[in-house]
């Protein structure tokens, strides 16, 4: 069975190790490989994938718009998030088609849910209004959670027109339960930079979730567990949208504990970038 991510540049994804590991547990023979591959290729690639018969593929920058217009068909999710990261095969009678949809949002949601997050909890502060901040976006307001997007300058998309905007400064808090950044902010090399927000500034019911995890714990999270604030890492979104695209391609459970060992094994064994 062939499994694959495809984007450019590849050289430091986790995923091959994640999907491997889950493999490996399973006894599913199959590999998962990188197609790292340059924009002008993209339609031949895509075509060659298909023509292989691939079972399914992940997606990422700088291709997770483009890969639309080649797709049979796409969910309604990855249609409001307006990006696919994962394409699986469906059947549809003697027909097979590949179905694009995107597993940011609710892999998010479930790394709340298994960081012992309530989430009952009424107002968000999303800081950054790019694909991974539209994509949480679509999961806290599928859960009914007032939003807040706080950005540099304000985004032009009409997507963004539903939610309360404000502009992102070191001086900015307001009342919210949770404050999610989702800017590369603090992502290795970039370590000591400044978070964009103060989590000292925020009461100690707020609790500060960053989707960077290389490294594993930001400046951001330190100085929210420093200030009592409970606080969630990135690598748990990162693995629960691995294990949803695990689960579409194979249809059985995924091995959770062994893609987490495989993923904290690579974290903490090197500096990667994706």
């Amino acid at each position: 069975m062939l499994l694959g991510l495809l984007g450019h540049p590849l050289e430091h994804s986790l995923s091959p190790a994640m999907h491997t590991a889950a493999m490996k547990e399973l006894q599913i023979e199959g590999d998962y490989l990188l197609f790292d591959v340059l924009d002008k290729k993209l339609k031949t690639a895509i075509e060659g994938l298909f023509a292989l018969g691939v079972i399914g593929f992940n997606v990422t920058i700088p291709y997770k718009r483009q890969i639309i217009s080649y797709l049979d068909e796409i969910t309604p999710e990855a249609k409001e998030i307006g990006a696919v990261n994962l394409v699986y095969k469906k059947s549809i009678g003697k027909k097979t088609i590949y179905v694009g949809d995107n597993s940011d949002a609710p892999g998010f949601i479930i790394s709340l849910i298994n960081a012992g997050i309530d989430l009952s909890l009424k107002k968000a502060l999303v800081l950054g209004s790019g694909g991974a901040a539209r994509a949480i976006c679509v999961g806290l307001k599928n859960r009914d959670i007032e939003i807040t997007v706080a950005s540099r300058s304000r985004p032009q998309e009409s997507f963004w027109d539903q939610f309360r905007w404000l502009e992102l400064h070191p001086d900015l808090v307001i009342d919210t339960d949770l404050v999610i950044n989702c800017t590369p902010c603090g992502m290795y090399p970039n370590v000591d930079d400044r978070p964009l927000v103060n989590p000292a500034s925020f009461p100690t019911k707020t609790h500060f979730c960053d989707i960077v995890y290389n490294p594993l714990r930001t400046k951001f999270i330190k100085i929210a567990e420093e200030t009592g604030h409970k606080t969630i890492t990135g690598e748990g979104m990162l693995l629960y949208q691995g294990a949803i695209s695990f689960e579409k391609w194979f249809n059985t459970k995924a091995p959770i504990e062994a893609m987490r060992k495989a993923l904290i094994s690579h974290l903490q064994g090197g500096n990667l970038n994706d």
